[in-house]
């Protein structure tokens, strides 16, 4: 297989192009940012509030993985690491929301009260198989931490339908990850 051609992207196909992009060469840079690109699209389409953001989200998280790409561990790491980076460059877009960079945030350290750990596989997919309505407010207010009047007007609908819609899809994810439903809007 060509590094243009990603007809039929194989996992060996992506190994071997991130440790020769890793090595500098352009043409494996080429091939693994292809590879990537409609994985990009998807995760900025779920993200962004318009195709416009997401498109421009997307161009710069390959961007960003083009210059960065040395700095990844493993080509398992680059769908994770475009996952955040897309999901940053959407917050980004949107007025009212500040990033701040981890290490400026003092915290005390905590003990870990979580109960047992949901592998993020099984979250995707739970996240996958509902309903796009409840999937979009879910991504905007749990995953992007919009507030609900905010998301509800990215939506289009008003609040309660937005906090109700969220209480719903919240209520199937528990169901399927076998976990309380705490949060509220």
């Amino acid at each position: 297989m060509r590094p243009g051609d990603t007809s039929r992207v194989r996992g060996a196909d992506v190994q071997r192009w991130f440790a020769d992009a890793q090595r500098g060469d352009p043409a494996a840079v080429d091939g693994l940012l292809r590879a990537v690109l409609p994985t990009a699209h998807r995760f900025a389409a779920h993200s962004c509030a318009t195709p416009e953001d997401a498109e421009d989200a997307a161009q710069e998280a390959l961007t960003a993985l083009a210059r960065r790409v040395g700095a990844l561990r493993a080509a398992e790491a680059v769908t994770s690491w475009l996952f955040v980076t897309v999901r940053h460059a959407c917050l980004r877009r949107v007025s009212g929301v500040v990033l701040v960079p981890l290490d400026a945030v003092t915290v005390e350290p905590r003990v870990d009260i979580a109960g047992p750990v949901v592998d993020r596989v099984v979250v995707a997919e739970a996240l996958a198989a509902l309903p796009r309505n409840q999937r979009d407010v879910v991504v905007l207010i749990d995953l992007l931490g919009l507030p609900a009047e905010r998301a509800a007007m990215r939506l289009g609908i008003g609040v309660g339908a937005t906090k109700s819609r969220l209480h719903r899809a919240r209520r199937a994810l528990a169901t399927v990850l076998d976990e309380p439903v705490a949060r509220t809007a």
